[in-house]
């Protein structure tokens, strides 16, 4: 499975001219599950969980194809400036690197946020995923 990088700045940059919540924007589509890994220059964590989520994105991918999509969101940390850092943290609602999410599009709400965690043990958000895909799919059900 190909991880989707998208830079922070240019995602800002995006949702403001669709005008789209950052939610609707990264989840558009009802049935499939989104996963988001929110990382940052200079970050050990960060550099130490990519491999991991790439080696998930395999595992994932054999067992769900298409239905979940990776996406990582990639926070720049120029001569140690926070100010990016800052307008991450306000639009995803986190406070550590990286911080990983789930996201599903519903049918009445939109996309939610249906799970948030930070540097979560790859176990652990498989096993979210999992749960989410199954949610997904009942509400891909629902409106076919």
């Amino acid at each position: 499975m190909k991880t989707n990088k998208i830079e922070f700045d240019k995602l800002e940059k995006e949702i403001s001219e669709t005008r789209k919540s950052h939610l609707d924007y990264l989840a558009p589509d009802i049935g499939k599950v989104y996963v988001v890994a929110v990382t940052r220059d200079g970050c050990p964590a960060c550099e130490k969980q990519k491999p991991k989520l790439q080696e998930l994105a395999k595992t994932i991918e054999e067992k769900h194809g298409d239905k979940v999509v990776l996406t990582r969101i990639h926070v720049r940390r120029p001569s140690g400036s926070q100010e990016e850092s800052l307008r991450s943290k306000d639009v995803f609602g986190h406070y550590f690197y990286p911080t990983n999410l789930i996201l599903l599009r519903t049918v009445d709400r939109g996309a939610i946020e249906f799970y948030k965690n930070a540097s979560p043990e790859m176990d652990e958000l498989e096993k979210n995923i999992e749960v989410a895909v199954k949610i997904a799919t009942m509400i891909e059900k629902e409106v076919t």
